[in-house]
């Protein structure tokens, strides 16, 4: 239910922190004077509340143009939805808060959309909104899930794209093109597979197809030098190892030791010679060559030495000169110290040295000038192979040297240490004559053809391994898409739709139809050649004025403004009436342009209306006022009643005093005669002449109470004073007995008494207060036994028959 407004602030010329309370149950009627400011407050309403205005422009709410108020306009307006008052706060321009959605408002902005657009029913009765709300829902529903989607998925597909440089029929962009919502992480893994092994065949397989034939021949070059320096390096190993350097070290000190020892031998034997040094190396070397002399030039075929002849004593070989018995037994001598085992060992081991130093690996391949270059191959197939080649080969050429130098008895320097690559040589080798027939293969265009398409495949595979997280990313994308798509799927309307519409065809429209019938009966407008009927092409249940006419299709060119009023009237109770809830109404002026007798039945029908639900009337029709008090009233509901006013500071200003005099009924005057009454008492003691001039205008308002009862509760307003309007059938109630005419005489004779303008003289006294409480007690028993006597007499009348 509405509360009220409060806390008005720069809305149209409204004073600031103006409000309304509205009763929450009934009826409220606002009453005001053109512009005591009635419309700011129905402007808000309506902004804030359901209108069938829906034109920004039309809903504008402005501060007041000609004044100095600045900032936005804002309000407060209080409901209780069931568990206390609560508060919304409004601003202008604000979307509708949903717990003001069941509050109906009417007013001329909306009247002429229910003349020419027809009522729209927002709220269906009888079970009937469930298709249409289910309908909303899923309307609601289908643009948050397309707002998540375009959020959550977009193009973002697009942006998870591979892009292959040349498009191709292989494995990995076929994938790629196949990925879908289903394929699994361990899917996307098998088909990501790129190892170490597959980029070096990729390298191998472009090195194939990019190779000719001299590429070949190099292959087949590098290979040879490759066995050759394996088979160098194992045996340089062998050769230089740490065991073959010490046997170096052993056999030359072997033939140092054998020579010393036969040399001593020689010492002890020819120590008597003339000459000393017999058996050392240079003697050896003397009498080797003497020796060969002897046996190839001097006495060629003759056993070494000969010392005779023939002819005599045989001529030495060094000195030629004939050989004296001494000098023969001195070769006999040196010759049996020759062939002796001591110099015999010692020949042999220095045999054996010398055979070793011959014997030393040359290292031709490591040594050689392409040895550098050929490394730097090796380098761009293995570089820790080319790294360890070049290790053993500064190792080896330092070993051999060292090998030398041990056989010549030289110093040996520290040696590093060796360790030979002969078998990774090997393998590479291998491995390279696998690598040249596949480029010989290449040369065929059928192995060309397998090579080129296994280049493809690795190549796409390397590119879709490498995009392996765009995969996942899109596999997820179309995964939340497809969720998405079901999701929308499920929320299609149009089955929805349909069966709302056979509903409301079926249940509500003859409803609508009659139930707008009945209210343009109400209001005495059947006469008006106009229709309902429901709108074509509309999924909701909308229903429009039908002129009847083929000359327009616009029933406000064809009404009176008050016609159109009327019918505005019925199209908007129609809607209320059957919406599935009693949400509040608030109408302004709804009796604008309409005839007396029209505003009559307007004020029946809201009154009727504010039984069943809460209704707030905004209008400056005194008249229509007392009319829609007096009909809340014969239902059983008291009106709450404000009355506004503006002055020219500012408007909806709310009178303290209560609605105008001649808008309250007998009751409310009397009430408000005895409420303004009650101070007088004390007024008598402190200033007399205040208390007759104010006595002496309540005794005025006692009069003018008395004239209203006359028309009010005698006649029963069967004549008001303003209207044309004659309720003939409300005779049966008027009655007059003398006694109640005798009373009401003397009553009003001495309202008039007191009222009047009475002579200097006191010839009529001041009446006191409680004269006056008398007075004003014998109005209210009159009233009361007056009302007694009409129910009475009506219901002694003989009821009317119609006639036959």
């Amino acid at each position: 239910m509405l509360k009220g407004i409060a806390n008005v602030e720069n809305v149209n010329r409204l004073v600031s922190k103006a409000g309304l309370d509205f009763c929450p149950k009934a009826l409220t009627v606002v009453y005001g004077r053109n512009g005591s400011g009635k419309s700011g407050f129905v402007r808000i309403l309506r902004t804030a509340c359901r209108t069938r205005v829906e034109n920004p422009a039309k809903l504008k709410v402005l501060e007041d143009v000609y004044g100095g108020s600045s900032g936005p306009q804002a309000a407060d307006i209080m409901i209780d939805a069931g568990s206390g008052d609560t508060s919304i706060a409004w601003t202008t321009g604000m979307t509708a808060a949903p717990e003001l959605a069941r509050v109906a408002v009417f007013d001329s902005l909306s009247a002429q959309l229910y003349v020419d657009g027809g009522n729209q029913i927002s709220y269906l009765p009888f079970g009937l909104a469930l298709p249409h709300r289910l309908n909303a829902i899923c309307l609601k529903l289908r643009d948050r899930l397309e707002a998540e989607q375009a959020i959550a998925v977009g193009n973002k597909v697009s942006l998870t794209a591979i892009e292959f440089p040349v498009q191709r029929a292989t494995s990995a962009q076929a994938f790629d093109r196949a990925l879908s919502k289903s394929t699994t992480d361990a899917k996307i893994d098998a088909a990501t597979k790129f190892s170490v092994r597959d980029q070096e065949r990729l390298d191998e397989v472009t090195s194939f197809l990019s190779a000719g034939a001299a590429a070949v021949a190099d292959l087949t070059a590098l290979i040879g030098w490759m066995e050759s320096v394996a088979g160098e390096c194992e045996t340089a190993a062998t050769a230089f190892s740490d065991t073959s350097l010490s046997s170096f070290t052993t056999l030359r000190n072997t033939a140092v030791t054998a020579r010393r020892t036969a040399q001593l031998s020689a010492g002890e034997l020819f120590t008597d010679e003339p000459l000393p040094g017999v058996g050392s190396e240079s003697w050896r070397a003397l009498w080797a060559a003497a020796r060969d002399y002897s046996v190839r030039e001097a006495y060629a075929g003759a056993e070494f030495p000969v010392t005779s002849s023939e002819t005599g004593p045989a001529a030495c070989v060094l000195c030629q000169q004939p050989l004296h018995p001494d000098g023969a037994a001195r070769l006999e001598r040196f010759q049996k110290y020759m062939d002796d085992t001591l110099d015999v060992a010692a020949t042999k081991a220095e045999e054996a040295v010398a055979h070793a130093t011959s014997g030393l690996a040359a290292l031709r391949h490591l040594s050689a000038e392409d040895f550098a270059d050929r490394v730097e191959q090796v380098r761009q197939r293995e570089p820790e192979l080319a790294e360890a080649l070049s290790n053993f080969q500064l190792s080896a050429t330092h070993r051999r040297s060292d090998a030398a130098a041990r056989l010549a008895g030289e110093e040996s320097a520290p040696v590093p240490p060796i360790v030979s690559p002969h078998a990774e040589l090997k393998e590479l080798a291998k491995k390279l004559r696998d690598e040249k027939d596949g480029l010989s293969k290449a040369g065929d265009a059928e192995e060309r053809e397998n090579l080129a398409n296994e280049k493809a495949e690795l190549e796409d595979r390397k590119i879709l391994t490498s995009n392996r997280a765009k995969l996942v990313s899109r596999r997820d994308l179309l995964v939340n898409e497809a969720a998405y798509a079901k999701a929308l799927a499920e929320v299609k309307t149009k089955g929805i739709t349909q069966r709302a519409n056979e509903l409301v065809d079926t249940h509500l429209t003859s409803a609508v139809m009659k139930r707008f019938d009945a209210e343009r009966e109400r209001f005495d407008i059947m006469h008006l050649r106009v229709g309902l009927s429901r709108k074509s092409g509309q999924t909701k249940a909308e229903f429009e004025v039908d002129p009847q006419t083929k000359l327009t299709k616009v029933t406000s060119e064809i009404l009176s403004e008050g016609e159109q009023r009327g019918l505005a009237l019925a199209g908007f109770l129609t809607e209320v009436a059957l919406t599935d809830g009693s949400g509040p109404i608030i109408i302004d002026d709804p009796v604008s342009s309409l005839d007396r007798d029209r505003s009559a039945r307007v004020a029946e029908r809201l009154a009727e209306e504010a039984s069943q639900r809460q209704v707030v009337v905004f209008t400056h029709d005194i008249i229509f006022f007392n009319e829609l008090c007096s009909a809340a009233e014969s239902q059983g509901i008291e009106p709450v009643t404000i009355a506004l006013f503006g002055d020219k500071d500012a408007a909806g200003k709310i009178d303290a005093a209560g609605m105008v005099w001649k808008g309250l009924n007998v009751a409310k005057r009397i009430g408000k005669i005895k409420n303004d009454f009650a101070p007088l008492p004390k007024l008598l003691k402190t200033s007399p002449a205040d208390y007759e001039y104010r006595v002496k205008h309540l005794y005025g308002r006692l009069r003018d109470t008395y004239e209203r009862a006359v028309e009010e509760i005698i006649f029963k307003d069967i004549v008001r004073r303003g209207t044309d309007v004659i309720q003939t059938q409300l005779l049966r109630y008027v009655t007059l007995s003398d006694t109640l005419a005798i009373r009401f005489h003397e009553g009003m004779t001495r309202a008039n008494t007191y009222s009047h303008d009475n002579p200097a003289a006191d010839t009529v006294s001041v009446p006191k207060p409680e004269d006056f409480e008398a007075d004003i007690e014998a109005l209210e028993t009159l009233v009361k036994d007056l009302k007694t006597e009409s129910l009475a007499a009506e219901a002694a009348r003989p009821q009317m028959k119609p006639k036959k």
